[in-house]
Parts: C-alpha cells; structure tokens; sequence
C-alpha cells in the first residue's frame, strides 16, 4: 500500500470487526486482514460498481469468509455493536461529520474511529470535540510531495487549550511526529501566501480574513519555535 493508506492502516488497533466506510479498492481491509489486526471487516460504499474492485481484490486473496462487502451510504447498512472500529479515509472533514451525525446508533456502539480527511481536517477535529468526542491518537503521512492527517478518536470528553491545536493537532506536537516540523513549515508557508494574496487585493471585505490568517500564522510559528527549541 502507499504511505497514505499505510499510515491509516498502522492506527487501527486490534478489532473483531472493522467497518471501512468509502472503501472503494479494499486494499486497507485486505491489508488488516491479512496482517492479523482485525478478524473480520466489512467494506462498504454507496457506489456498487466502486465495490466490484474490492470484492475482485478480496476473491485474489481468498479472503471471502473474512470480508463483506455492503452498498450502503455511509454508516446505514451497519447495525448498531456490529463492529467495533469504523475507518473513514480519503473523504473529506464534513462528510466524515455528516456520516457521523446521521447514525448517532451505530456511532455509539463504535469503539475506535481512525479518520484520514482530505480537507476540512481543524473543521473535523472541532465537531469531533463539540459532540463528546476525544482524540487519543494522530499521525502525518506524505505521499507525493501532500501530507496527509490520520486522526483516532473515541468517546469522552477533550479540553483544547488553543485553537491552533484543531489546526495542528496536539498528539501530533505530544508524540513529536517525524514530519510535524515540516508540516508546520508547509502551513505557514501556506498561511503566508495567503496573506500576501489578500494584502494585494487590498479589499475592504477581505480584512477579516486578513486578520484571521495573521493570527494562524503567529500560532504556527510559537508552536514551531516551542518543537525546534525541544528537539534540540
């Protein structure tokens, strides 16, 4: 697998049943099958013709006892204690929030949820610890020059100190993630450009959003000068 599902793959802890939601190719439940970290699992997307990759890739590996393929939108074709780790990859932070906010049942009953957002990921973090959620584990991948965010969460209650830690995650800073360093570097660089964009617009309605992006890029830096003057 690439780096991005690999990452994923490495946050799922040992489970019966996982449950990966938007699946598409099956090549993650495959891979935790085959490894000895989940029991059983069961694929599902709201494409039925997405689904026939995966249950071609599941008949190779001869994993048809262990698998289950399920069309279905999000968590609806999950009943409620059926698994207890769902993965959510590679969709972005809102969706990952509405496929939660729409089966609060089956949410309930689940254990582990390991989430890879493609955007939207401080957005995700925030609804995540609005409604009684916490997050226990982070971690970065890069693939292809793009860094990815793989968020675990369970049930319980999270303080979070400051808003620069839904945009850089805390677990990420407490573990001292391989490529945090750089992850900051790219968002202030990102954070910067944006500034010097809105600067030049030099648009009365655009001061907001100024002000907004001034302020991120501050936070990411005290918190790049408080990791570097760690590691050192």
């Amino acid at each position: 697998m690439k780096d991005r599902l690999l990452s994923v793959a490495r946050m799922v802890p040992p489970s019966k049943c996982v449950a990966d939601v938007g699946a598409d190719h099956g090549r993650l439940p495959v891979w935790l099958v085959k490894n000895d970290i989940v029991e059983r699992a069961i694929v599902t997307d709201i494409s039925a013709a997405s689904l026939k990759k995966a249950e071609a890739l599941i008949k190779e590996y001869g994993l048809e006892d262990k698998i289950e393929t399920r069309v279905g939108d999000g968590l609806s074709v999950i009943h409620p204690g059926e698994v207890d780790t769902v993965v959510m990859a590679g969709m972005g932070g809102l969706l990952i929030r509405d496929i939660l906010s729409r089966a609060p049942q089956v949410a309930a009953s689940v254990e582990t949820f390991v989430l890879q957002p493609m955007k939207g990921q401080s957005l995700l973090r925030r609804w995540l610890v609005d409604n009684g959620y916490m997050m226990v584990d982070e971690s970065l991948a890069r693939e292809n020059g793009k860094f990815y965010e793989v968020i675990v969460a369970r049930h319980g209650r999270q303080y979070i100190p400051e808003d620069v830690y839904y945009d850089i995650g805390y677990m990420l800073i407490k573990k001292r993630d391989p490529l945090l360093k750089e992850f900051i570097e790219h968002k202030m660089a990102k954070a910067a450009a944006i500034i010097q964009q809105l600067e030049t617009q030099g648009m009365p309605d655009s001061k907001k959003a100024l002000d907004e992006f001034k302020r991120k890029l501050e936070s990411y830096k005290e918190v790049y000068l408080w990791v570097t003057r760690y590691d050192r």
